[in-house]
């Protein structure tokens, strides 16, 4: 059993931790291939455009993290990929494609299960607080447009922090923020690296929120594999 009777304050990643990315994007993305009629324009199947994009999204955020690439690049780049990858050399419609996902996959409301009952009962306790390497703006439209944002003391971006996860800086900045010790402070995510091994090397306990049901190579004293299980060990 594990005793987290020293935590004080609570701090959770967003995507695909409470607001299901996965789920989303694919929805937006989908809308995106009909309404712009990427069939006609030579991408004969959706699942070839989705995941194209998601590996170019992929490296680019990559790119992201090392500094190579600025927000606007791979906002850009990750659809002109897409499509050249597709045969499709148009920077216009690449610029139209980032557009409409970014308006449009904000506003996309399904969480993860679990994630509002788990929020009820833990704001009842502790302060939470939300760390996360998403634009900004987008995040802060999403957290209030899904309603989740009164749960929260606390937001931490990148942008905000000036680092992304899982460097340290951005760990203790939230801490700061919050004006919480790392001693005292617990994060939940399903990242191993970018939130595991992130907060962990910032001093801070960790749960893996495990949703694909990896095999625990990284030796995590802590996975769940619903959010549910959460609640009773706090």
């Amino acid at each position: 059993m594990h005793n987290f009777s020293h935590i004080r304050h609570i701090f959770f990643d967003l995507d695909n931790t409470l607001w299901d990315f996965s789920a989303n994007s694919h929805r937006i993305l989908y809308e995106m291939y009909q309404a712009f009629d990427l069939q006609e324009m030579g991408i004969h199947a959706f699942d070839s455009f989705h995941d194209q994009y998601r590996m170019r999204n992929s490296h680019l955020w990559s790119e992201y993290k090392l500094g190579n690439k600025t927000r606007e690049e791979v906002r850009l780049e990750r659809f002109q990929h897409t499509l050249y990858d597709h045969g499709i050399d148009n920077r216009l419609m690449a610029m139209r494609l980032a557009d409409y996902y970014i308006e449009n996959t904000r506003r996309v409301k399904d969480l993860v299960p679990g994630a509002v009952e788990l929020l009820e009962e833990l704001s009842a306790k502790y302060p939470l607080h939300i760390i996360t390497n998403g634009f900004e703006e987008v995040q802060d439209f999403k957290l209030v447009n899904t309603g989740l944002r009164k749960y929260f003391r606390s937001i931490t971006t990148a942008e905000s922090a000036g680092q992304l996860k899982p460097g340290k800086k951005i760990f203790e900045h939230a801490m700061r923020q919050a004006g919480a010790e790392a001693s005292e402070s617990l994060y939940i995510g399903d990242s191993p690296d970018a939130d595991g091994h992130g907060s962990m090397n910032a001093g801070m306990s960790f749960i893996w929120f495990n949703y694909k049901k990896e095999q625990n190579t990284h030796r995590f004293n802590c996975a769940v594999t619903e959010l549910k299980a959460i609640g009773a060990m706090l």
